[in-house]
């Protein structure tokens, strides 16, 4: 066989197997061709051995496949598990932790979540109220865990202080305008949150850094301006303007006015006309000065009482009552005269019996 390229021979043996002419090149190659031609229908194999190896070949794949489908959902499963039981386990852990810990963001993603699944206005109110507790109590531990204020974590306790400010101002604004809606009570309960604060922070100022008893005013500042606010509201409550209309960081802006009672509950009623059983209204004449006493008698003067004048009574109007309709009278029946029976005397010397 000639050497050349693989194209070029393809070419050549393709032309040799439709010549009759045999290419002295390709003898081999084509009594072989020749030979398969000669045995391939003796040889091929008939419908039903198809079928079976059809079969058969799928029945050896179908394993495979399923069995890479079931190791990947397996894989699957157990990688979900994994993360949840991760997750769980440091939602668990993160109930402790404190500003400034791995595990903090955690703790508080968990709370933003949570705060997300609150539903009413009140309800949010309460749960910023309770995070910034929280906060409060975060300060607490850290200091007894860094008796000397000059090792404590100060960014620690500064994160702490902005949550505690962000908590404590949403829910200021939440409760007073609750209570701006007739819920006057929510401003008694911000009270005396607001001054448990008080109390907790100002007890825990010297044992805090410099640094951060300097940003402790504020927060404290925060709360005074709270309570103040909110005494200010409760003591225009029974006015008829309660706030200006306007509102700051921490919620509604009371009214500066007077304050005027609404005091249409307390008119008179007024009576739309007389009725049987009503009374007329009395009309006052005007007073008249007393005549004068004789120059003489130096007498006291004693003032006349003014005159009530009755207004006459207005006469009503009868009322005609329906009479009942007169029935027609029945017609008289003519009477029949009655006939007169008379018998015979039953014994001689009776007189005769007469009916009728």
């Amino acid at each position: 066989m000639d050497s050349g390229s693989s194209g070029d021979q393809d070419e050549r043996f393709a032309r040799a197997l439709s010549s009759a002419d045999p290419d002295p090149d390709f003898e081999t190659e084509l009594a072989i061709v020749a030979a398969l031609r000669t045995l391939g229908p003796g040889i091929a194999p008939d419908d039903l051995a198809r079928e079976r190896m059809r079969k058969r070949v799928l029945v050896k794949a179908s394993p495979a496949v399923s069995s890479r489908r079931g190791r990947f959902a397996v894989a699957l499963v157990a990688a979900l598990a994994l993360v949840l039981a991760l997750g769980g386990m440091s939602l668990l852990l993160s109930r402790d932790a404190l500003p400034g810990d791995a595990l903090y963001g955690v703790k508080r993603t968990a709370e933003a979540a949570t705060l997300g699944l609150t539903f009413g206005d009140e309800s949010k109110a309460l749960k910023h109220l309770e995070f910034a507790n929280a906060r409060v109590g975060e300060m607490e531990t850290l200091a007894q865990r860094h008796p000397d204020p000059a090792d404590a974590p100060v960014g620690g306790y500064l994160t702490a202080l902005t949550d505690f400010d962000a908590d404590t101002t949403q829910a200021s604004r939440q409760l007073i305008a609750l209570a701006t809606r007739g819920e006057l009570q929510q401003l008694e309960s911000l009270r005396a949150w607001v001054a448990q604060q008080t109390t907790r922070l100002a007890a825990l100022g010297p044992r805090l850094p410099v640094s951060v008893q300097q940003r402790t005013t504020t927060s404290r500042q925060l709360l005074d301006k709270i309570a103040e606010r909110s005494t200010l509201l409760l003591g225009r409550a029974d006015c008829y303007q309660i706030t200006t209309g306007g509102s700051d960081d921490i919620g509604a802006i009371p009214a500066t006015g007077l304050c005027h009672r609404d005091t249409a509950s307390s008119a008179p009623t007024v009576s739309t006309g007389p009725t049987s059983t009503q009374q007329q209204p009395r009309v006052k004449t005007p007073e008249t000065p007393p005549p004068p006493a004789p120059e003489e008698s130096k007498a006291p003067v004693v003032p006349t009482p003014p005159v009530e004048q009755t207004v006459p009574q207005v006469p009503l109007l009868p009322v005609p009552v329906p009479s009942a309709p007169v029935q027609p009278s029945a017609p008289s029946q003519p009477q029949l005269p009655i006939p007169i029976l008379e018998l015979p005397p039953l014994l001689p010397g009776l007189p005769a019996i007469r009916i009728g």
